[in-house]
């Protein structure tokens, strides 16, 4: 029986994650190269193809976003990848890693900008100071249902302002000065991406680059929408369309090995079976068009983007790729299908985040299944920044202490003597004498004949006693449990992980991984 570990995010401010660790990377990098030297002809071939073309195509990409690349002195090609949103530094991180890779080994080093996913709301999110600590949002774009990071036009000049007058009057409700030079240095690196970029995720991705030139980094981008229109991965396309029955059982399986083995009961995780309605056979992509994102299905009469039929089927690989070109279709790839085509076809080492590693395990399987031969190794990284805020927190165990106490000096006050300190010795005597009458009388109570009713009423006025006593110290508790049980709320804001990299410095980072 094999043992699978979830790989958790470090805890600790500034600590990373790399597992396998990364003086391990080149061994694992060797390893996936002399595996792929094995494969049969026609996935070596695709393989040959979809590098060379994906290169240069981040090679153009990177060259419209402006970005500063460098010649790489070996074949070697590192990647990694995440949606162009404002992530947080444990996203971050990979970009760093991928960087240092690089630097130290001669390889080329790729971020792959997943454009062709769903953009949600792209904001701002930072912790705010005033009666009570909770987290501010300011909106720069706004997606919507179906439509992808890539359909989405730059952030105008108004959304623009907005998030930069919003956000500052956020950060400086902090008193760290620090986070407001770091947001207004990204603002300006926005608006200078703005004005030569086409569209929502080329934006924010030249925004980034031009945020991070203090480190230095010269790591390629490629865009899955310009990678798309590449013929290799067209020719990947199109041999999953025509075998995609069996694509779909293969995936449908790993799937629900992955569930039983890990316990998941959602169906929806970590994502959809493909499904089969009507004769048409769900494939592991989807049809862009200028305004949305629909499912691709196949059947014997053709394509099919949603209920609408977009073109034919061919019957080779080759035809049908010339058909997708035809019909000008912009196919882009699902999760798993996306990181199926990089790992096995583009990297030699494909570096994920841990939330795409535990889904990259059904992708090993569908690789077994599919193709046959084994899957190449993947390494995982993450890191944890926290904001410099310098606030005071409890924990959960600071407060629970808190309350134990308060509840003894509530109910029990005889039992909390030795820890109170009295203003006078005649209070100490008073307070003792009460508690040795009440064990006398709790245990005159236990005797058959006692007069349960004058007892019980006794060690009530006794308990009553002892509380005015130890009436000031029960006061200065409860204040203190009221604001430990704020300071405790507070907690999950001041040192929530997940604020967007351009409050950090990204020297610190690349420090960090040095």
């Amino acid at each position: 029986m094999v043992s699978r570990q979830r790989q958790q995010p470090p805890s600790g401010h500034g600590e990373v994650l790399c597992a396998p660790p990364f003086r391990t990377w080149p061994s694992i990098l060797e390893r996936n190269r002399e595996l792929s030297g094995r494969w049969p002809v026609e996935l070596k071939e695709l393989r040959s193809a979809a590098r060379s073309e994906s290169l240069a195509a981040a090679i153009e990409y990177s060259a419209a976003l402006r970005v500063p690349t460098s010649q790489p002195r070996s074949d070697e090609l590192i990647m990694t990848g995440h949606q162009p949103e404002l992530y947080h530094p444990g996203v971050w991180v990979k970009a760093f890693l991928v960087q240092r890779y690089a630097d130290q080994t001669g390889a080329r080093a790729l971020d792959l900008v997943v454009d062709t996913d769903i953009a949600g709301r792209i904001e701002l999110r930072t912790p705010c100071l005033g009666e009570k600590v909770h987290v501010c949002k300011t909106l720069l774009a706004e997606g919507g249902e179906d439509v992808a990071y890539v359909q989405l036009g730059v952030p105008d000049d108004a959304a623009r302002t907005r998030l930069r007058v919003q956000g500052l009057a956020s950060l400086r409700s902090l008193r760290a000065p620090a986070l407001s030079r770091h947001f207004e240095a990204f603002c300006m690196c926005l608006d200078e991406a703005a004005a030569h970029t086409g569209d929502l995720a080329s934006c924010l991705t030249a925004a980034r680059r031009l945020y991070e030139r203090p480190a230095e980094t010269d790591y390629l981008e490629l865009a899955v929408s310009a990678q798309v229109r590449t013929e290799a991965y067209l020719r990947y396309v199109a041999s999953l369309i025509l075998d995609a029955e069996r694509f779909r059982e293969a995936m449908n399986a790993a799937l629900h090995e992955y569930r039983l083995r890990t316990g998941t009961r959602s169906s929806a995780q970590p994502v959809p079976d493909l499904g089969c309605a009507d004769g048409r056979i769900e494939t592991p992509f989807w049809v862009l068009d200028a305004e949305r994102r629909r499912p691709l299905t196949v059947d014997r009469r053709g394509l099919w983007a949603g209920d609408q039929r977009v073109a034919r089927r061919g019957r080779t690989i080759g035809e049908t790729v010339d058909v997708l070109k035809t019909e000008g279709l912009t196919i882009a790839p699902k999760a798993l299908a996306l990181t199926l085509f990089e790992r096995l076809f583009v990297a030699d080492l494909f570096v994920h985040g841990t939330g795409g590693a535990r889904y990259d395990q059904v992708t090993d399987d569908i690789v077994s299944r599919y193709y046959g031969i084994p899957a190449p190794g993947y390494a995982v990284a993450s890191m944890t920044m926290l904001l410099p805020l310098g606030a005071t927190v409890a924990g959960p165990q600071d407060v629970a202490a808190v309350e134990n106490r308060l509840h003894r000096f509530t109910h029990n006050p005889d039992q909390v003597l030795a820890e109170v300190e009295f203003d006078t010795v005649e209070e100490r005597v008073r307070a003792e004498d009460l508690a040795r009458e009440k064990r006398e009388l709790v245990a005159a109570i236990a005797y058959p004949a006692a007069d349960r009713k004058a007892l019980g009423s006794r060690i009530r006025e006794v308990n009553e006693d002892l509380a005015t006593l130890l009436q000031p110290m029960v006061i200065e508790l409860s204040e203190s449990l009221v604001r430990m049980r704020a300071e405790r709320d507070a907690a999950d804001v001041l040192m929530d992980r997940t604020y967007p990299y351009c409050l950090w410095d990204p020297r610190e980072v690349m420090d960090k991984v040095g």
